[in-house]
């Protein structure tokens, strides 16, 4: 098959990297994969490491003027600015996917519900998603839901030694965010000092957006001695490989691909209940569950996993199970090659 992959964002994300990995993994099978995306984005630079082919996206291609011909499947990830006009001339020639990964407003998905008449398929990436396309008017039949997918052999290191890890002392519990407005950190950080009250060996890390003022709050919550700043990191499997429970206090809904790389860290997650973000999660199986904005309620869930090790450890190997067999990127592109399959046979 011949598969264009279509990204219309600058950033670097979970749905430029889907762009990516997809694409990669079906170059691999032996088909002809290739990504359409910004020239001066990070996706585009990524894909020459790969040797992933690329096309130019500017405004000519949003309004269609891009070169069609050729491609059995064009895939659209998390479109914005797409216009009728380019999928009505892509659809004349190529079978046409739009993956919605981010859940948006409710505007998002009304635009994406006027789009029925040239879509073969709408993917969610998670269950929260698929509810958004019903409310939007988009055809159930017309929507399937395939998990976003992970190169799991570059977490897996850090899931092998954590046997060791879940025997040593102090616990060190973390989070990443990349919030700018701080509220997550600091939650992350209320929930620190009581589990602190509790479990005063406990250490903590936060890593994410460079912020002075996250040691501020740190201090003056009295707990500075306690956390580890570490910015924005290139090096997450070994941030992660160090890292016995995750605690995600996120307050905003939509998916997380930090949270998914703890899980395939075989890291023990805790997580607030929020679209998206506990999708995946099946409560006290492989992670917990807790209510969003309330960090007495995080910080029950960390020191519960901290005083019963054998429930954590057991909790992060269903987790990373649970990644391993259905978000791993070989695994979703056996989804999406058998979608495309049978979206070709029907046309014929």
């Amino acid at each position: 098959m011949n598969i264009l992959n279509v990204c219309d964002s600058s950033s670097w994300d979970l749905v430029a990297y889907q762009a990516l990995h997809t694409a990669a993994r079906f170059l691999r099978l032996g088909h002809n994969a290739a990504v359409l995306c910004h020239k001066n984005s990070r996706l585009h630079a990524e894909c020459v490491k790969l040797k992933v082919g690329t096309r130019p996206l500017n405004l000519g291609s949003k309004f269609g003027f891009f070169e069609t011909g050729g491609w059995d499947i064009v895939h659209f990830y998390n479109p914005s600015g797409i216009s009728p006009l380019s999928l009505k001339k892509a659809r004349s020639v190529s079978r046409i996917f739009i993956t919605q990964i981010k859940l948006g407003s409710p505007k998002t998905f009304e635009k994406l519900a006027q789009l029925q008449p040239y879509v073969d398929l709408y993917i969610g990436a998670c269950n929260s998603v698929q509810e958004e396309f019903s409310i939007a008017g988009i055809e159930p039949c017309r929507t399937f839901m395939v998990p976003p997918g992970i190169n799991i052999g570059r977490w897996e290191s850090a899931m092998l030694i954590k046997p060791a890890m879940f025997k040593k002392r102090p616990y060190k519990v973390g989070t990443i965010s990349m919030d700018t407005t701080l509220k997550e950190q600091e939650l992350f950080l209320m929930m620190a000092k009581e589990v602190l009250d509790v479990l005063p060996e406990t250490n903590f890390m936060v890593v994410g957006v460079r912020d002075e003022r996250i040691r501020e709050l740190a201090r003056g919550l009295g707990i500075s001695h306690k956390v580890d700043i570490l910015w924005e990191r290139s090096d997450i499997p070994e941030v992660m490989a160090i890292m016995h429970i995750y605690a995600k206090t996120a307050r905003r809904e939509g998916l997380s691909m930090s949270l998914i790389e703890a899980q395939a860290s075989g890291v023990a997650c805790v997580i607030p209940r929020l679209k998206g973000l506990s999708d995946f999660t099946v409560h006290e199986r492989n992670g917990i569950i807790v209510e969003p904005g309330d960090p007495l309620s995080c910080a029950r869930a960390v020191i519960r996993l901290i005083s019963e090790p054998a429930t954590c450890h057991n909790m992060s190997k269903m987790a990373f199970d649970y990644v391993n067999n259905n978000m791993s990127v070989p695994v979703v592109c056996n989804i999406l090659q058998r979608l495309y399959e049978d979206s070709l046979q029907k046309q014929v």
